[in-house]
């Protein structure tokens, strides 16, 4: 998980979500095997939930023994594997988790690339991320769960073997500049928090085509605003 200062969160969802976001703090958290399960190339990501992935040139032999009359089935994986290997634990598969895009930084380009509108027509900005991350944080605690929040680490697809989890996502998906809250246990269906209200510390919403017009995070920007180039 990575540890890293977030000057603001940008959401992308539908207008309507976005709206009972700001005037009620509605937040609506879906599983990881949502995400697993989602045919959607941007969204969906079969990868989600995995614990651990090993890649076939990292395995000598792989071999799985069973008790059943089915046998032993062995395998020399760059030989006979099209592709990673990966394990899951249902209890990670139904964590709850809340995505946002990060801005960690100046942005002298494009602050967000046109896939990011497949997340939602709509985009609110979080101005004050430290505030939003005690309301979350303080929802879950009173509805008896655990919360942790983090920046995604992003890993090659082809030669990344070892640990996953919640907080890690294949290269593919770096432009998604993903900050996510992992809530826990489980429920394995959707799930609602409840912050109150947000609009003191939530932009309008926007049109998401219009967000690299309306929104300034250049090096520019935040030198006036005394936070440095970097």
């Amino acid at each position: 998980m990575g540890n890293v200062n977030v000057y603001s969160f940008l959401k992308f969802a539908k207008a309507e979500y976005l709206h009972k976001m700001r005037n009620e703090g509605s937040l609506h958290l879906k599983s990881l095997r949502y995400y697993a399960e989602l045919e959607d190339t941007e969204k969906g990501d079969p990868f989600e939930g995995v614990d651990r992935i090993w890649q076939p040139k990292h395995i000598g032999e792989l071999t799985i023994r069973t008790n059943t009359s089915l046998g032993n089935f062995t395998a020399t994986p760059l030989r006979d594997l099209a592709g990673p290997v990966r394990f899951r634990w249902n209890r990670v598969m139904d964590c709850n988790v809340y995505c946002l895009f990060a801005i960690t930084g100046p942005v002298d380009g494009e602050l967000a690339e046109v896939r990011l509108r497949d997340m939602g027509d709509s985009a609110v900005l979080i101005l004050n991320p430290s505030e939003f991350r005690n309301r979350i944080y303080s929802a879950a605690y009173k509805a008896g769960l655990n919360c942790q929040g983090g920046a995604v680490e992003y890993y090659s697809g082809e030669d990344y073997s070892g640990t996953v989890g919640p907080f890690r996502k294949r290269s593919r998906f770096a432009y998604q500049q993903e900050y996510r809250f992992v809530v826990w246990p489980g429920s394995g269906s959707p799930r609602e928090l409840t912050l109150g209200s947000m609009k003191d510390i939530t932009s309008e919403v926007l049109p998401a085509s219009e967000v690299n017009q309306c929104l300034d995070f250049s090096t520019k920007s935040f030198q006036e605003a005394g936070l440095g180039a970097a």
